[in-house]
């Protein structure tokens, strides 16, 4: 099947099937509902609407918000794994591509709790088996004791070559950063590569990574702002992965910025401003809320040296799961219906682990929702 010619009927097949689960999503309205419910009416209530299968075979050794949690969580990779083995051709091949992110967040999750002695239950309830990592291999990596040991493991991933650069230095202060910086920039450097440009929707699809991008390097250089220790310029070329749309020299602007009006000159020349003013006028339903606002906004957490605010990270998601909504629509025989799917459905599991931590810790429900992302 070539996405670029005559669009096969097993692809529009796919691409109507994946539209069609994502109707079968949970809706504003339901979470609303299951935040006035108990955490055994929630299992109960998830049990009816398409987790009864991973909560009955959990039930027997977990309970209460672990069970939920659990169980979510095994429906997400099986999900994930499903909408591999129906896609056909080309978009297998480009939502496998884009799972892969999946095989970093796992081996990053394996590598720290190996250095830092966490139990491997604990590491075990952070993995998502959706890339090509998949869950035996996953499962010997856990039975291993060492860093070194784990790094062995993974000679044919491939990513290892990063890995093999920092070999040496596995659980020095800093290390695991560093690696996992790279792993990001080889892996968006792969998804943006004129060999996987070349199908329907493509463009688009390149489009929202790379803004993507930008929102991920504005997010660290906050952080990085943020760190106890001072970090020199040199960070950021470290940090930043390249590809988006704002290029890193803006960034080198933006960090050594020392005045408020400096700063606000150059982040208002940013693609991503426009973004970050409609997800604040959502966030604070005020349509008089400006570009201006935003960028002093950005500007006071940077200069007091403070984290940026999470709801507006929230808010910031929920645009861009909107204009990925938006770009399958306008191309629904294309990799985008399935890419709008696999994010809407990673939300809605992380919504419902964050209802059933929340629970758990005994918040509000209007506390809780501020975690929530639609």
């Amino acid at each position: 099947m070539s996405l670029s010619g005559v669009i096969s009927p097993s692809c529009i097949y796919a691409c109507t099937r994946f539209r069609v689960r994502r109707t079968s999503l949970l809706p504003r309205g339901e979470y609303l509902r299951i935040m006035q419910m108990s955490i055994p009416g929630v299992i109960t209530y998830l049990s009816r609407r398409g987790y009864r299968q991973e909560i009955g075979d959990l039930s027997h050794d977990h309970t209460g918000a672990r069970l939920i949690e659990k169980a979510v969580n095994r429906n997400l990779a099986l999900s994930f794994q499903h909408a591999i083995a129906i896609t056909p051709g080309d978009l297998k091949t480009l939502s496998g591509e884009y799972l892969a992110r999946w095989d970093i967040a796992n081996v990053m999750a394996i590598l720290r709790g190996t250095v830092h002695n966490i139990p491997r239950e604990q590491i075990r309830d952070l993995l998502i088996p959706a890339g090509e990592i998949g869950s035996a291999r996953l499962d010997h990596l856990l039975t291993l004791t060492t860093c070194e040991g784990v790094l062995d493991a993974l000679q044919s991933w491939r990513l290892y070559p990063i890995l093999e650069e920092y070999y040496r230095i596995c659980g020095e202060k800093g290390a695991f950063a560093r690696i996992e910086n790279e792993l990001y920039r080889q892996y968006y450097s792969g998804l943006l590569s004129p060999g996987i440009a070349r199908c329907s929707g493509c463009q688009e699809l390149n489009a929202y990574l790379r803004f993507e991008i930008d929102f991920t390097n504005m997010r660290n250089l906050l952080r990085i702002h943020c760190a106890e220790e001072a970090c020199d310029i040199a960070v950021i070329d470290q940090t930043m992965i390249p590809g988006g749309r704002i290029p890193i020299e803006t960034f080198r602007r933006l960090f050594g910025a020392r005045t408020e009006e400096e700063f606000i000159f150059t982040i208002l020349q940013t693609t991503i401003v426009p973004v970050l003013t409609e997800a604040m006028r959502e966030l604070r339903q005020d349509s008089d809320f400006s570009s201006t606002d935003a960028a002093e906004l950005v500007w006071q957490r940077w200069h007091q040296y403070r984290r940026p605010i999470h709801e507006v990270e929230i808010a910031v998601t929920r645009i861009r799961l909107h204009e990925l909504d938006a770009l399958s629509r306008r191309h629904p025989f294309s990799v985008l219906p399935v890419l709008a799917y696999l994010e809407r459905k990673k939300y809605e599991v992380a919504n419902l682990r964050a209802i059933a931590r929340g629970k758990a810790f005994g918040l509000a429900p209007e506390r809780i929702w501020q975690y929530i992302v639609l």
